[in-house]
């Protein structure tokens, strides 16, 4: 996938990507183990009046042990609506592309 044409097509020009390079940023907040194995995180910073990086939480958005692929729909209540229709989303995940 061309991830620069993925993100214009989508309005994502304002969107500043960053990654954590060979840090132990993504070790540090438990994103991802040292064998590679990711992990879902939400984490939230803020910039304090000094305009440093301030770091508020982080958590993985898992409802349950049984449930771990769904729990960030926490954070997109919208998907809360197919739930509740009769078919409800089956087996449904989000996808970047959908084939258009």
């Amino acid at each position: 996938m061309n991830w620069p044409a993925h993100a214009r097509a989508r309005g994502w020009d304002q969107v500043r990507l960053l990654s954590c390079g060979d840090s132990t940023f993504k070790y540090d907040l438990g994103s991802e183990d040292a064998d590679g194995g990711q992990e879902s995180t939400v984490s939230v910073f803020t910039l304090g009046r000094d305009g440093s990086p301030r770091h508020s939480y982080t958590a993985r958005p898992y409802l349950s042990d049984d449930i771990d692929q769904r729990g960030i729909d926490l954070l997109t209540p919208a998907w809360h609506v197919l739930d509740l229709t009769p078919q409800g989303r089956g087996d449904w995940y989000a996808q970047l592309d959908y084939g258009r």
